[in-house]
C-alpha cells in the first residue's frame, strides 16, 4: 500500500513539474491572445490577455489587445455584463502606460460613447463628472514635475538670500527681487509636491466594470445620489472586508470591490 501511494505521488509530481515546464511565457501568451483575436475567437483572446494581466506583465500592447478583445466581443452580440467597463480599463491602462497613444483615446471615447447611448435606451441620463479643484491642479503635472520645480523654487530662494547680503547694489536689489518670489513658488510647489506624493502612495487608478454601482457607507448603508455608471473612471483608496473607497469627482464613499477594476501602478 505505501509502495503504491509512493508511485502515485511521484506521478503527481511529475505531471505538475511537466505542467510547470509547459506554462506559457507572457511572449506567447501575448501571441496567442492576437491571433484569437483576429481569428474571431474573443472568448479565447480574452482569456489569454487576462492571463497576461493576472501574471503581472504590464506593456501598453498587452493592455489595449485585451480592451480590443473586449470591444470585439460586445460588436459580435456576445458580450457580458461589464464588458464595456473592462473594455475601458484596459484603453485607460494603455493610456498611463503610453499616454500619446492616439487610437486608445479614440478607442476609450467609443467605449463611453457605447455606454451612455445604452443608458439612455433604459431613459438614464448621460453623467458627466468633472474634478475637484485640488485635482484638477495636482493632475496638471507629475510627482516628478511638481518635486524638480520645489527643488529648483529652494534654489532660487538660496541664491536670493546670498545676494541679498551683497555689497553690491545689482546683486543686492536681484536678490531682495529673486527671494521673496522664489519663497512664494516654493509655498506653492512644495504642498502640490507632498499632495501628489500622498495620492500616489493612497490611492491607485480604477474603473467601475459593472452597468452602474451605488456608493455606501463603511457599514453597507446606502448614501444615495446618482450611482457612477460602468466605465467610469474613480479613485480608489482602502479596502476594508469586501469593500473599498472610491472618490469621483467630489463624491466619496465605499463600493464592492468586485464592481471596480484596478490599473496597473
Amino acid at each position: 500500500m505505501r509502495r503504491g501511494q509512493a508511485v502515485a505521488i511521484s506521478l503527481v509530481l511529475v505531471f505538475a513539474f511537466a505542467n510547470v515546464a509547459r506554462a506559457a511565457t507572457p511572449e506567447e501568451l501575448h501571441r496567442e491572445g492576437t491571433e484569437a483575436l483576429a481569428r474571431g475567437a474573443y472568448g479565447t483572446a480574452i482569456e489569454r490577455f487576462e492571463a497576461l494581466a493576472d501574471m503581472g506583465f504590464v506593456h501598453p500592447d498587452a493592455s489595449f489587445g485585451r480592451g480590443l478583445a473586449y470591444v470585439a466581443r460586445v460588436r459580435a452580440g456576445a458580450d457580458r455584463s461589464g464588458d464595456l467597463g473592462r473594455a475601458a480599463a484596459a484603453f485607460e491602462e494603455t493610456l498611463r502606460l503610453r499616454p500619446s497613444d492616439i487610437e486608445a483615446d479614440h478607442a476609450l471615447d467609443l467605449v463611453r460613447a457605447e455606454v451612455v447611448r445604452r443608458r439612455a435606451r433604459r431613459g438614464k441620463d448621460a453623467t458627466t463628472v468633472r474634478p475637484t479643484l485640488d485635482r484638477a491642479v495636482i493632475g496638471l503635472a507629475s510627482e516628478r514635475t511638481w518635486s524638480l520645480l520645489a527643488l529648483a523654487s529652494s534654489i532660487l530662494l538660496s541664491i536670493g538670500l546670498f545676494l541679498r547680503r551683497s555689497r553690491a547694489s545689482s546683486f543686492s536689489v536681484a536678490g531682495r527681487i529673486m527671494a521673496p518670489t522664489a519663497l512664494v513658488l516654493l509655498c506653492v510647489f512644495l504642498p502640490l509636491t507632498i499632495a501628489a506624493r500622498r495620492l500616489r502612495l493612497t490611492t491607485r487608478a480604477g474603473v467601475v466594470v459593472v452597468p452602474e454601482v451605488h456608493l455606501v457607507d463603511d457599514h453597507g448603508t446606502a448614501l444615495g445620489g446618482e450611482p457612477i455608471p460602468e466605465a467610469h473612471a474613480v479613485e480608489v483608496g482602502e479596502a476594508r472586508g469586501g469593500l473599498v473607497h472610491v472618490r469621483w469627482g467630489a463624491t466619496e464613499g465605499w463600493i464592492p470591490s468586485g464592481s471596480v477594476r484596478l490599473l496597473s501602478p
